[in-house]
């Protein structure tokens, strides 16, 4: 045992020293009559026990020994010397402080002493094991155990804390909300054991991206977030984002292979977006998620309006769930007219949403969300339905001839159902209609995501005499692998390639290549978004089969619709175009 002494009576030291005779307890006595020379001493070499007098020239012996059990990293048993006799609330405010035992100098013996350093010792070893302890516990607690990271439930406190302080100083925070873009493809293709050696290395790399004093968290599976102080400018957390994004983009090398990720962040700010730490973390979460649905790899501050649409897609999914939004849904119908002689030959069935407050809205105002909602089947299902008996009352009275096409919309959550060919065939079986009557028209987009499947059942579709039409033709991958070998039989036009025509000739030559190509392979045309004459007398010349576009007419209600038909006059056409 290595012993310190402290006690500025040197009488005093000599009689502790006589006390302790035993070589076997006490392998050195390094003496201080002072509380700095003490805490010099103390800071310089280790020791087992420090023998403190309670009155000391310079310094309170309660602040020595709040200095002493305070050390970052030198830990000793303190045992107070007193002569003081009966002062039980010094006694108590030293074992409070954090000293093991507290002695009259008057009552000691060699066996007194010695029984209190051993004891003390012991006790002292002890409150460091249950320090030791705790610190573990406290780390687990507040602290991601693969990569060392604040954890969520830490990091949160801090966030408040940061807002607190920000709000008493009039400064700003800044908060990042960081996920790793298709990191589950990682874990299934590589295994966790690679996915975990890849978020420590995130993790890093954020460390050495971000300043001094600013906090890295991991909030769980490949998710991040950063606490910046003291934001000065906005475009200062930018600029970070860009740093962070650069960063990941590098590859990482793990068992000597080389791994390229990209991360998509999220940005809020306080005061300007949240006014609290559970709305920050929202906020940036949803601008995260904004990013994701751009395309990944970048970054995205929230805004309002970013807030407005999550609260429209909230009510929608509301009004979903309810039925209310199927209620208030409408169908129109847009005419297809015949290229040869201009009259009506169909017509395409498009929803609008009778809004309460609103009005009528458009699909692109709501369709795409009801499609991530997953509700786009239920809605395709109904509409279709209902569209085959309205297009039986139109035949029965003599509104439309048997050779009248409806055609359709189909998404890929339809075309994903079981039960979509059948349902399609007691569509018409209910409403008394053969398949000739009927086109289902679908986007590039769907067709590639599952081409094997889409071309499957689509061909079943063909055996009921169903018509296939390929729609918005040239805005997606345009494959000719996929023309080739779908049972398509009609090829849509986007109106992007006919806005220009005949003012540009190079949207003019794509024009007609593209009608060259379709009618190459036997498909018929429809070209969509024909506004005027000059476009219509084009597409008659190119080879296009038939038109849709607001020459002729926008999208009806069905009784509009019934008055468009008996009001038609093609000869009007005919003549401005020449036919």
């Amino acid at each position: 045992m290595r012993l310190l002494l402290v006690d500025d009576d040197e009488l005093d030291r000599m009689a502790v020293v006589r006390v302790l005779q035993s070589p076997k307890l006490i392998k050195d006595i390094v003496h201080a009559s002072t509380a700095v020379s003490a805490l010099k001493l103390f800071e310089e070499s280790t020791f087992d026990v420090v023998l403190l007098d309670y009155r000391l020239p310079d310094m309170e012996c309660l602040d020595v020994l709040s200095k002493l059990t305070n050390h970052a990293s030198k830990h000793a048993a303190v045992v107070i010397l007193t002569g003081i006799a009966d002062d039980e609330m010094i006694e108590r405010d030293c074992i409070v402080a954090g000293a093991q035992d507290f002695l009259l100098k008057q009552e000691l013996s060699q066996r007194h002493l010695t029984k209190a350093l051993v004891h003390a010792q012991a006790r002292h070893a002890l409150n460091q094991q249950l320090m030791e302890t705790y610190a573990r516990l406290k780390f687990l607690a507040e602290n991601d155990p693969m990569t060392g990271l604040s954890n969520r439930y830490s990091f949160e406190e801090s966030l408040r804390t940061a807002i607190l302080r920000a709000q008493r100083t009039e400064s700003k925070v800044g908060l990042l909300f960081l996920d790793i873009d298709n990191f589950k493809l990682i874990n299934d293709s590589l295994g966790h054991d690679v996915g975990d050696k890849l978020l420590q290395q995130v993790a890093n790399i954020l460390q050495t991206v971000i300043r001094e004093g600013d906090i890295v968290c991991r909030l769980g599976g490949d998710e991040f977030a950063i606490l910046v102080h003291d934001v000065e400018v906005e475009t200062s957390i930018g600029i970070l984002a860009q740093r962070i994004k650069d960063s990941l983009n590098n590859p990482i090398t793990l068992s000597n292979t080389q791994h390229f990720i990209s991360c998509s962040i999220g940005i809020s700010t306080y005061p300007k977006c949240a006014q609290t730490a559970e709305d920050m973390l929202k906020h940036a979460d949803l601008a995260m998620y904004h990013v994701k649905q751009l395309g990944r790899n970048g970054f995205h501050f929230f805004t309002e309006g970013l807030q407005e649409r999550v609260m429209n897609k909230i009510s929608l999914e509301q009004q979903l769930r309810s039925g209310t939004l199927q209620r208030q849904l409408l169908q129109y119908y847009q005419p297809v007219i015949d290229a040869k002689n201009f009259n009506i030959c169909g017509a395409e069935m498009l929803l609008r949403w009778n809004h309460p407050t609103r009005g009528i809205l458009a699909p692109i105002a709501f369709l795409d969300d009801v499609e991530e909602l997953g509700f786009l089947s239920e809605i395709d299902s109904a509409s279709r339905r209902s569209a085959c008996q309205q297009l039986a009352a139109w035949r029965s009275n003599n509104i439309v001839d048997q050779d009248f096409c409806l055609a359709i919309n189909a998404g890929e959550q339809s075309l994903k159902d079981e039960s979509f060919q059948t349902s399609i065939k007691s569509d018409l079986d209910n409403a008394g209609l053969t398949g000739n009557c009927l086109s289902i028209e679908v986007t590039e987009g769907v067709l590639v995501s599952d081409f094997d499947k889409t071309s499957t059942i689509l061909n079943k579709l063909k055996t009921f005499g169903v018509n296939v039409a390929i729609d918005d033709f040239g805005t997606g991958y345009s494959s000719m692998a996929y023309l080739k070998w779908l049972p398509a039989s009609i090829l849509k036009v986007d109106r992007s390639f006919v806005q220009n025509v005949p003012d540009s000739p190079p949207d003019c030559r794509v024009l007609k290549a593209i009608i060259t190509l379709a009618k190459s392979l036997d498909l018929d045309v429809i070209v969509e978004g024909v506004e005027t004459i000059e476009q219509a007398r084009l597409c008659c010349q190119y080879g296009a089969d038939m038109f849709q576009g607001y020459l002729f007419s926008k999208p009806l209600s069905p009784d509009d619709f019934a008055n468009f038909v008996k009001n038609h006059h093609p000869e009007l056409f005919q003549a401005s175009c020449n036919i």
